[in-house]
């Protein structure tokens, strides 16, 4: 059992940055998808609606960029001296929280821009999401206080 622990630490911040690329690759991906999209299928939605789904859609995206801050502030800076592995192990299950909702808030931005073909709130989702995820990158968080 000491053995499985000892190999633990060391693949805790690998295992950090390969979720973080592929949230941040599931973005840019979403983006193009949504962007092929809108030039296949146009929805024709009523004005009312267009103006509803877009506030809802600007409310996605301010979720996600606030919620991601917030929920950042719980991640621990790791002391000086202290093990970057046994840091991620510990630190890990609250990153990734952070990742998803910087992610899902970008991405039902995406979702209601593309429905109303606003590729404003289309583009803003993408890049609020990505903004969230380069400030909250593994590096950024593992960085010594």
């Amino acid at each position: 059992m000491n053995r499985q622990r000892s190999v633990i630490p060391a693949k805790a911040g690998t295992a950090a940055r390969v979720i973080h690329a592929a949230v941040i690759g599931g973005v840019a991906l979403a983006l193009a998808v949504f962007l092929f999209l809108q030039t296949q299928i146009s929805l024709d939605l009523g004005a009312d609606s267009a103006r509803t789904l877009r506030l809802v859609g600007y409310v996605l995206l301010g979720i996600g960029v606030l919620g991601s801050g917030m929920l950042r502030a719980r991640v621990s800076p790791r002391p000086r001296g202290k093990d970057l592995g046994e840091w991620w192990v510990a630190n890990l299950p609250k990153a990734v929280p952070v990742w998803a909702i910087a992610e899902g808030g970008g991405l039902g931005a995406m979702v209601v821009g593309w429905l109303i073909g606003d590729q404003t709130l289309l583009a803003l989702g993408a890049a609020g999401s990505l903004a969230m995820l380069f400030v909250s990158r593994p590096s950024r968080l593992q960085s010594e206080t």
